[in-house]
């Protein structure tokens, strides 16, 4: 008995971020989000999985293109050919009132409706499993919905599907369907195949409770390799393998610098680098420049985006786009701001208290209502690049 576990495939996804980018990059980018999951429909044939479970936010809009939803029913009919079911929930990004009267899925889809609901199958080898879950009917959900779960059935497995966020974790997701790992235990299930974190992560091995990330980063902040979960029944255990599927890949560049680099040589360290990095999957690549201090000329050059400017110019001269630098940023030290007649205790008090997610929320809370923005700036790395450009100011404007 074989399934494959994913989420957040956000078909038809826009990235943030790019700015200057070639054609073809641009195709690709696009693409990207169906390229991903037609690669998995692919793997599900070739493997012959039993079923998919896809635990919320197929697509990136609850009123999502009609080129998604066609390329969605494209490759489930792909799947019913080879008799491979698909369970389905809709989540925060594509939440809806499940109304079978008006699906256009084949046969072979079964969608968890608005209130927790379980399904049962018997595979090809004759395992019986149940499959809990259910569909988000907006874009919040703030109560804990766990309870509504059935404890396991007299079947060989269950699987609950969750789309949501853990209670009391530092991203404080609580409009997130959120739930504590001991309900999640308690229900007795094999194991729960978790959506909404779009960073792979295993948060139990006993029972299996795991967030498979989502198939395609789309901006800086969701960096490495993204895919699924195929997940194997060996010897009455189940067994889970990570498998990558995204075409494009997120990654990082540290260059150490001191005050006496130039433009000039640091554009050609930074090609040089980046060729080095080369490899048959499209990166695009955040590069960070980090040093005790940094030349005010170079300072200028990268907070301007010029340098930006000419290492992109660069790459399309050399036909090299598979490894496209997207941003430059600098990392000082965590130095005491010139400004101001503060030590360094001090300043990292202040900023501890200020540089936090409830601030942002609070400082921007109209503006996170916009579904782009709250996914920008959702995350602890927003926030450090935040803390770095108040550093950088304050220490430019001490020195004028």
């Amino acid at each position: 008995m074989k399934f494959i576990h994913t989420a957040d495939l956000h078909l038809d996804s826009p990235f943030l971020g790019l700015r200057n980018t070639p054609t073809d990059l641009q195709t690709q980018i696009m693409q990207s989000t169906f390229v991903a999951f037609e690669r998995l429909v692919t793997n599900a044939i070739e493997s012959q999985v039993d079923f998919i479970v896809i635990a919320g936010d197929i697509y990136d809009r609850d009123e999502h293109s009609i080129q998604a939803e066609n390329f969605f029913i494209q490759q489930c009919e792909k799947l019913k050919v080879h008799d491979i079911k698909v369970y389905l929930s809709y989540g925060n990004h594509d939440y809806q009132q499940v109304n079978d009267a008006n699906s256009l899925l084949p046969d072979n889809v079964y969608v968890f409706g608005n209130q927790v609901e379980t399904k049962q199958l018997t595979t090809s080898d004759g395992t019986s499993v149940a499959i809990s879950g259910f569909s988000y009917d907006s874009r919040w959900i703030t109560d804990d919905r766990t309870n509504e779960y059935p404890s396991k059935a007299q079947v060989d497995l269950q699987i609950g599907m969750l789309h949501g966020m853990v209670s009391g974790s530092k991203e404080n997701h609580a409009n997130y369907a959120p739930f504590k790992l001991a309900e999640l235990t308690a229900k007795g299930y094999d194991y729960w195949a978790l959506g909404h974190i779009h960073k792979r992560e295993v948060l139990s091995e006993n029972p299996w409770i795991i967030y498979s990330g989502n198939t395609q980063g789309r901006h800086k902040n969701e960096p490495g390799e993204k895919g699924y979960y195929q997940v194997e029944l060996k010897n009455g255990h189940l067994v889970p393998e990570f498998v990558a599927i995204a075409p494009i890949v997120w990654t990082s560049l540290s260059i150490e610098l001191d005050s006496t680099n130039t433009a000039a040589e640091l554009q050609l360290l930074l090609l040089k680098k980046l060729e080095a990095q080369l490899s048959t999957r499209t990166q695009l690549v955040q590069i960070i420049l980090k040093g005790d201090t940094i030349a005010s000329n170079l300072d200028d050059n990268v907070e301007s985006g010029l340098l930006l400017g000419q290492l992109q110019r660069s790459i399309v001269s050399t036909k090299l786009t598979t490894v496209w630098p997207v941003k430059i940023k600098i990392e000082t030290t965590n130095q005491l701001p010139t400004l101001m007649s503060l030590d360094q205790e001090y300043w990292q008090a202040a900023a501890q208290q200020v540089f936090t997610k409830t601030t942002l929320d609070q400082v921007a809370e109209k503006l996170f209502k916009t579904q782009f923005i709250d996914d920008e700036f959702n995350n602890y790395d927003a926030l450090d690049d935040l803390k770095q450009q108040v550093l950088l100011e304050f220490n430019a404007r001490g020195e004028k």
